[in-house]
């Protein structure tokens, strides 16, 4: 899940702060695919939109990871791709606080981007604040979708991001966390909770797209975020990577059962 993808001659490519940035095919697509519905009910300018909010704020999230890379002594590459991107480091920053502190760099850059987007409507306000939870009162304009999406974007998804979930930012503050308190078992420990909250997202998901407010969901409170049937999928997709991992030779229980070095064994 945390390879670079291939490089392809449709790549875009350019560099930003120093760091270069490319930006797969893939990134286009998954982006499309996500707004889709924006398209088909909204029209092709906020479709257009929704694409520069999603490329941007991925891209200030793994800016945010680079910058921390550097802070620390390496220089990373940036790469957009599929439904994220990612910020690969020139070589492996060593010690648990730190590589918590890069997780954490990527949706803390996007709060601070929603902070930015926040202060400035507040002191000269161009968009209408819809309240969370609440469907457009009529047509917005595009600004309003534009405030919007920013702030669905970089905080939704930034919270999103942090939950214990390999391997998002939070399942890796959970992989650290985890290590701190059980040692060489908090790898497994992380997985496993990685795989089973994967599979109730998936589940809480899949009701959501099936009931929408209906019986089984009204009672939810109207600013916790609705489940879709793409978010059943990017969680299940998880919950395998997760399982896949845990089912690897290197993460057994004999092996962790066993404290000798492996030359002794």
């Amino acid at each position: 899940m945390l390879a670079e993808p291939e490089r392809t001659p449709y790549d875009l490519r350019f560099r930003l702060l120093g760091f270069p940035v490319r930006v797969h095919p893939w990134f286009w697509i998954g982006t499309a695919l996500f707004g889709g519905e924006i398209l088909q009910v909204l029209g092709i300018a906020y479709f257009a939109v929704w694409v520069g909010v999603v490329f941007v704020s991925i891209l200030v999230h793994e800016l945010g990871h680079a910058l921390a890379f550097r802070r620390f002594g390496a220089d990373a590459d940036i790469v957009l791709y599929a439904f994220g991107g990612l910020a690969v480091p020139t070589f492996a920053i060593s010690g648990r606080g730190r590589r918590i502190l890069i997780a954490l760099a990527g949706p803390v850059a996007g709060f601070i981007l929603a902070g930015i987007v926040y202060a400035s409507n507040q002191a000269s306000p161009w968009a209408f604040v819809r309240p969370v939870g609440q469907p457009w009162p009529k047509m917005p304009s595009v600004t309003d979708f534009l405030y919007d999406s920013l702030m669905f974007v970089n905080v939704g998804w930034g919270i999103l991001n942090l939950l214990p979930v390999f391997p998002l930012d939070g399942g890796q503050v959970s992989r650290e966390v985890c290590g701190i308190a059980w040692g060489p078992r908090g790898k497994r420990i992380s997985l496993q909770i990685s795989f089973v909250l994967a599979l109730v997202l998936v589940a809480y998901s899949l009701v959501c797209a099936l009931d929408g407010r209906g019986a089984l969901t009204k009672e939810l409170p109207t600013w916790l975020p609705q489940g879709s049937f793409w978010t059943a999928i990017l969680f299940g997709m998880l919950a395998v990577s997760s399982y896949q991992l845990l089912q690897q030779p290197d993460w057994t229980e004999d092996h962790w059962d066993d404290d000798r070095p492996p030359w002794k064994r």
